[in-house]
């Protein structure tokens, strides 16, 4: 395609575009490459010319276009920012900005992809997502001319691009260009099949054009007969869509039948209806095969109805059924709405972010700081089908496939999913983890008093609802860390005979912060309690004066710390523990502490303390400085103790141990034995006691019982 063409199609769209932005940065190009060559042999201007022509076809406006001239003359020509924009406006110098920044991102897989990177892209597309049509009809224009590159590299490319660009592509709404790019992509990672698929579909090309053209005309007819105007075209399906068919179905090639479509376009949508019904009754409908695209379109846009009837020749064909608009909607995707003033686009790039189908993409960008656990959200709502759902008022809202009423919550408003307790779906009450079925009408039920729980995270499966969940989480986490290295700080500054509070009127503790290059005293309690710096190390530099000259107090603190104060040399005020796990205090697998027995806290780092018996050999291989000490305090709940238990191998034993169990009240959560040979056996129990004292008394009682031979306790698990 010629500048001329490219005028042209602009102008079939938008009567009165400015051009000349248009032809400027066509000449603006030519001069930026002049001398430079493609793979292929041929100059260089080929390919931006090419970009542009695509996004011509997209229906983009003049600034768009301009920019697919443009993109590469920063990158390849040494072209400034500054200079684009001197030329032709902040607008298109930011978009061409965009594109090579986007451009030296680099991806492996869906899997393996360079997370951080694909988060800025992203955050580029949420500034202005012409950034993102560019480099897809970029990326177009290579891989429709990548025949010349060598097959690893083609390949890595064809990754990248199934990987990111077809899915973002789909989000968009742009088909035609998805559907390409998969072919392109199936050509590049699987020659042989698709050298295989191809060979057999050109063999019977005249064959099914001839069907074509005979079955359109027959439908033509049929809308005819019944005074209706319709443009009727068939089409043969996409080879990727043939492989994912034949792949997904175990079929053969020559197995499969519906490989064709039909479009049949008419005027509104009771055209649309009525011509699915004298459709319906001329051919016999596949049952299940029927979707309604107009009630409830997809998240991109798409509306159409779907069937697939039995054709003539008793052959399986899909017809859609659409109108004019609905037609040009789902050509050009996210551009459909767009209004131009003198070709250039009359909407903000803050209006087009606020497009329902990319929203998430964007508040996912902006939330989640990890890069890894922003790449798994945004997989979430970019690789999965779909189900929809009504809200009472009759708001339809979308959602991966497996999403449950919690998802629904948070798509609400994020303060609806914190609060949810419940749902009623179709009028009946039902618990947060159940799973949307297609139609469903569901109302949140919510309390001021819930807060999100960490077993929600296995209940969610959009990615808005997983990340608001996480935040909430790992907040609540950094509130418990911040107080937890507050208390610490102040029992190890008490030990001195000073306080957190009188540090803090001094002074001091903001010194200390500053010197460690926190501006606020929180940031350095959060640190304290993630373990990344020491209660200990803290004091030292706080009050040196103090740990130099006097030692700490040394009254035991009750008779837990009597009896602490044997195994230590000086006492410090113990952290209070009530034998329930939660954010900040976990239990050491590699011991099992129970309630009862001399425990000591690890401040491990980012996990708050974990609790270890106080001989734990694991414990005493690690920082002696990052020890806390701890007490029993409280309720006590459930803890788990592990027995090995050496027995006559003969029947009535497991009896005997289950009622002894029964007898202390003790539950068996899982049993195992096996035969150690000499009519011996070993049998393993994990039972839930509350303290180490009804594990002793259970243990003493299984020692009485006749054919009982030893019974020991198993620390780690």
């Amino acid at each position: 395609m010629s500048l001329n063409d490219i005028l042209d199609q602009v102008a079939t769209y938008a009567p009165n575009a400015d051009l000349d932005v248009i032809m400027r940065a066509w000449a603006f190009a030519g001069k930026a490459h002049a001398g430079q060559l493609r793979r292929s042999g041929e100059p260089y201007l080929v390919h931006p010319i090419a970009v542009a022509e695509i996004l011509a076809q997209l229906r983009m406006d003049v600034d768009t276009i301009a920019t697919g001239l443009l993109h590469d003359t920063m990158e390849d020509c040494l072209v400034t920012r500054d200079e684009l924009a001197a030329m032709f406006g902040d607008e298109v110098a930011d978009m061409v900005d965009g594109v090579t920044k986007i451009g030296k991102l680099k991806f492996r897989s869906k899997e393996e992809a360079q997370a951080e990177n694909f988060r800025k892209m992203v955050l580029a597309m949420s500034r202005d997502v012409r950034v993102i049509l560019v480099k897809l009809a970029d990326r177009l224009h290579n891989m429709r001319t990548m025949e010349h590159m060598k097959p690893e590299k083609a390949r890595l490319i064809s990754q990248e691009t199934l990987d990111i660009f077809v899915p973002i592509a789909n989000r968009l709404g742009l088909s035609n260009l998805k559907s390409e790019l998969e072919d392109l992509c199936f050509r590049y990672l699987h020659p042989d099949i698709y050298a295989e698929l191809a060979q057999a579909w050109d063999e019977t090309e005249p064959e099914r054009e001839a069907y074509v053209q005979r079955t359109r005309a027959e439908i033509e007819a049929l809308l005819t007969d019944h005074g209706m105007q319709a443009e009727v075209s068939g089409r043969p399906k996409h080879l990727y869509s043939i492989y994912k068919k034949m792949k997904a179905r175990h079929l053969t090639f020559d197995q499969l039948h519906d490989l064709l479509a039909f479009r049949v376009i008419v005027d509104d949508i009771g055209a649309c209806w009525a011509a699915l019904g004298y459709i319906h009754e001329r051919w016999r409908h596949r049952p299940g095969t029927f979707k309604d695209y107009i009630t409830q379109p997809k998240s991109n846009g798409y509306q159409s109805l779907h069937t697939v009837v039995v054709g003539p020749g008793g052959q399986d064909i899909e017809i859609q059924i659409r109108t004019v608009e609905m037609h040009r909607i789902n050509e050009v995707g996210i551009a459909a709405h767009w209004r131009y003033k003198e070709g250039h686009l009359a909407l903000s790039p803050e209006d087009i972010s606020k497009i329902a189908r990319l929203r998430e993409l964007w508040e996912a960008a902006t939330d989640i700081e990890d890069p890894a656990e922003f790449l798994e959200t945004v997989k979430v709502d970019l690789y999965q089908n779909e189900v929809y759902a009504f809200t009472p008022a009759g708001d339809v809202r979308f959602f991966p496939a497996g999403a449950t009423v919690l998802d629904f919550a948070f798509a609400i408003h994020t303060e609806v999913g914190e609060q949810a307790i419940r749902a009623r779906v179709n009028g009946r009450l039902v618990p947060l983890r159940t799973p949307l079925k297609s139609g469903d009408t569901v109302e949140i039920v919510t309390s001021r008093d819930q807060r999100p729980k960490r077993e929600w995270l296995e209940w969610a499966h959009t990615g808005r609802a997983l990340s608001k969940i996480r935040r909430y989480l790992r907040e609540e986490e950094r509130e418990r860390s911040r107080e937890l290295g507050r208390e610490l700080l102040d029992k190890e500054l008490r030990r001195y005979g000073t306080t957190l509070a009188k540090q803090t009127r001094s002074g001091r503790l903001a010194e200390v912060a500053r010197h460690h290059g926190f501006r606020k005293r929180e940031h350095l309690y959060l640190a304290i309690g993630q373990g990344q710096l020491t209660p200990q190390r803290i004091v030292r530099e706080m009050v040196p004066e103090l740990v130099d000259a006097h030692r700490p107090d040394d009254e035991p603190a009750g008779l837990v710390g009597q009896i602490m104060q044997r195994f230590r040399a000086r006492s410090q005020s113990p952290v209070l523990i009530n034998g329930e796990s939660d954010v900040m205090v976990s239990y050491a697998r590699c011991c099992n502490p129970l309630p009862g027995e001399p425990v000591a806290g690890y401040i491990t780092r980012g996990h708050g303390i974990s609790v270890h018996a106080r001989d734990c050999p694991q414990l005493l291989a690690l920082d002696p400085e990052r020890r806390v000490p701890v007490e029993w305090h409280g309720g006590q709940g459930n803890h788990t103790g592990e027995l090995n238990v050496v027995c006559a191998d003969k029947p009535g034993m497991l009896a005997d141990i289950g009622a002894a169990c029964k007898s202390g009240g003790v539950n068996v959560t899982r049993m195992q034995s096996k035969s150690l040979g000499d009519d011996k056996a070993l049998l393993s129990l994990e039972v839930a006691v509350s303290d180490v004292q009804q594990l002793n008394r259970l243990m003493r009682e299984l020692e009485r019982i006749k054919g009982v031979i030893t019974v020991d306790r198993i620390r780690a698990s």
